[in-house]
């Protein structure tokens, strides 16, 4: 099988705190993947760098070929991600959400606002 995501010696800092700590991982095309841990054992930041929404201190993380850092645009595209929990800002009106995500997912301008169109019509 394919290595879908590549994870070598990963690590996050924030100042003196270390929330992730040289992790090492390869996931399989086609597998099935668990992320598993006790509370603040730094899952949730490792995802983040995964999403590219999160910059990482050090390690190399290769997703379907493009490595994080040098090809985020590209990884934002081949991934998608469901999270257990409502990711929606309360703060935010539902068109203000809206235009949050779809900008994770490189639209803007007209394009952005011609999908809000479509979305809006089924809904």
């Amino acid at each position: 099988m394919n290595e879908i995501i590549q994870v070598s010696q990963l690590t996050k800092r924030y100042n003196a705190l270390t929330a992730v700590d040289a992790v090492d991982f390869t996931v399989h095309e086609g597998s099935l993947f668990a992320f598993l841990g006790p509370n603040g054992a730094g899952k949730t930041t490792t995802i983040h760098i995964l999403c590219t929404l999160l910059e990482k201190t050090g390690g190399d993380v290769t997703i379907a070929g493009y490595r994080i850092g040098q090809d985020d645009e590209a990884i934002r595209k081949t991934i998608g991600v469901v999270f257990q929990d409502n990711v929606l800002d309360d703060l935010l009106t539902v068109r203000e959400n809206l235009l949050s995500r779809g900008g994770l997912y490189g639209l803007s301008g007209d394009r952005l606002r011609d999908r809000l169109t479509e979305v809006a019509d089924i809904l």
